[in-house]
């Protein structure tokens, strides 16, 4: 079945569900010839953790102020009005979330889940979201935040047939040509341990063959998930970013950089994901040279590394831990058949933090 869902009164995207003419996509974002002499951006998000304190499951769950600060008519100044200033700096043509929407623990009964959903809506962009370790954690279940995703016209988002919740592949066309394809996958890590299974990568590699064989090319494309793999630990060791004497570091200043590697991480990954098979050869076969997570609040690098750049996008929004001036989003510009990636920091003036001496002295080897 092949329908045209809404074109966008401000981007002129037209959303296609389930199109034919572009086997191995779940999604099409649409673009028009008009496009060929214009970039095409792509914003990622990540790690929103929006939190209701009253819905907080016992009273000492969290301090005092916390509880002050994260009150359900706060939502917009803690991460509505950094998402707006982030559309308003970037006007991208498709926003992609790489996990943490919402802090489940906080929201049994699904109130923080659709006001995300309804603020995403009104953007008027479309948007690919996953989940990370904390959406399921609420009482609602995750087959009711599947709906409420899937209902939600301006999404792009598909339960899957494989493990997990949110398995897909959105391609990019400009007039008609596939330029660009987004592999959105579920690294789980809420109701299950933290993978990425062989099942998953076998999608992938479906679809990149079934794009190959009716586009009668190799197209581009991006993986994007939630918690990373071993890959991104071994990248920024190889590189000299990092030591077991000093973990911590910013790209130029307290390490030399590399190439066009910029960024920096002030916590030490604790948690990766193991695949079973080699995840560069992987990459490589599948036309990847961009990988985008989060889950580590305070890493936002971007590292490139056998041909593929490894990027943790800058965290959205001021719930949860984070360091005060370094929220915001990732610009991804495609530009024919490279890529830059930029990180944007939101322009909104922070609104009163909650947890001034954790913050300080967050960073901790252990």
């Amino acid at each position: 079945m092949n329908f045209i869902i809404r074109r966008a009164r401000k981007m002129k995207q037209i959303i296609i569900r389930e199109p034919k003419n572009y086997p191995g996509c779940d999604f099409v974002v649409e673009l028009g010839k008009d496009r060929k002499e214009t970039p095409v951006k792509l914003l990622q998000l990540t790690d929103m953790q929006i939190i209701d304190a009253e819905q907080r499951r016992r009273p000492d769950r969290i301090s005092s102020g916390e509880i002050a600060a994260w009150q359900p008519e706060k939502f917009m100044d803690l991460f509505g009005n950094h998402a707006l200033s982030l559309a308003a700096q970037t006007k991208p043509d498709l926003i992609f979330i790489t996990g943490d929407l919402v802090y489940g623990q906080f929201d049994d009964k699904g109130t923080t889940f659709e006001w995300f959903c309804s603020f995403m809506e009104s953007l008027d962009i479309p948007w690919a979201p996953v989940f990370g370790n904390h959406d399921n954690e609420s009482q609602r279940g995750v087959d009711w935040q599947c709906d409420m995703l899937e209902n939600s016209k301006n999404c792009l988002f598909k339960r899957g047939e494989v493990d997990g919740h949110g398995n897909y592949s959105v391609g990019i066309t400009v007039d008609g040509e596939l330029v660009r394809v987004l592999h959105m996958a579920d690294s789980h890590g809420c109701l299950r341990a933290p993978a990425l299974t062989d099942a998953q990568l076998e999608l992938i590699s479906s679809n990149t063959a079934e794009i190959k064989k009716s586009q009668g090319k190799d197209v581009p494309a991006f993986m994007a998930f939630h918690i990373p793999t071993e890959l991104f630990d071994e990248a920024e060791m190889a590189k000299g970013y990092t030591t077991e004497e000093h973990p911590f570091y910013a790209i130029g200043v307290d390490a030399p950089q590399k190439g066009n590697d910029f960024g920096f991480s002030y916590e030490v990954l604790k948690e990766t994901i193991h695949t079973e098979r080699d995840f560069v050869e992987f990459l490589h076969e599948q036309n990847i040279d961009g990988v985008f997570t989060g889950h580590w609040h305070n890493k936002c690098t971007c590292i490139d590394y056998n041909g593929v750049k490894l990027v943790f996008g800058l965290k959205t929004g001021q719930y949860d831990y984070h360091i005060a001036g370094s929220i915001g989003g990732t610009l991804v510009t495609l530009c024919k058949d490279k890529f830059d990636v930029c990180h944007i920091p939101s322009l909104v003036p922070f609104a009163p933090m909650a947890r001034h001496d954790y913050f300080k002295n967050f960073f901790v080897k252990e």
